[in-house]
């Protein structure tokens, strides 16, 4: 039996043509449904730039008592406050409008006696294009949050669900971590730990 010998240069493919579909490749799945989440400045490499502004405190590290949820574990942006106690009404409120690439910092009173942000809320904070959502106090559905490609820090996890009366403050300074945090200051979160910030960082 003979076998066809064929010259290498018969077989060589024609060029690949991709489809233009490919080119999500190149971007964060973020980007579809809600913002490009850019990968946030490691904290430990602000911290060390920044060490003036650390001791002088205009950068501030919070208490170490933050769980690390989300499917974004590090995440930074300017700051939106809400003060609440077991009720999570304008916690919605808030995040059901656009983020922006911000970052909704949530003084539960460091209550455990139920979540503030579930699932659904945290779906919703992606949608709309928030950064990340950090909680002096509890979350819930976990799985639910862990799946979702948004930043989230917690004391804690609670299956109870939080009143609904609507009772709380937008937009006023909150002490949580140990710190005053104030709208408009910039926040930043990553495996590290929090930073906040009274101005943008860059390392």
């Amino acid at each position: 039996m003979f076998l066809r010998y064929t010259p290498i240069s018969f077989i060589i493919p024609r060029p690949l043509h991709f489809p233009t579909t490919n080119s999500l490749f190149f971007f964060s799945p973020s980007a579809v449904g809600g913002v490009c989440n850019m990968a946030a400045l490691p904290t430990a490499e602000l911290s060390d730039a920044n060490a003036t502004h650390v001791a002088s405190c205009d950068v501030r590290v919070l208490h170490p008592v933050f769980k690390v949820y989300g499917g974004a574990t590090a995440f930074s942006g300017p700051v939106v406050t809400v003060k609440v106690f077991e009720d999570n009404v304008l916690v919605r409120e808030l995040l059901e409008t656009k983020g922006e690439g911000r970052v909704l910092v949530v003084d539960g009173g460091g209550s455990l006696r139920c979540a503030l942000v579930g699932g659904n809320l945290a779906l919703i904070a992606h949608n709309m294009g928030w950064a990340g959502i950090v909680v002096n106090g509890c979350i819930r559905d976990v799985d639910e949050i862990n799946a979702s490609d948004i930043g989230v820090r917690a004391l804690a996890s609670h299956p109870l669900r939080s009143n609904k009366k609507r009772t709380g403050e937008k937009n006023v300074p909150v002490y949580v971590g140990g710190t005053f945090i104030r709208e408009g200051e910039w926040l930043y979160a990553d495996n590290d730990g929090i930073l906040v910030s009274k101005f943008e960082l860059s390392n």
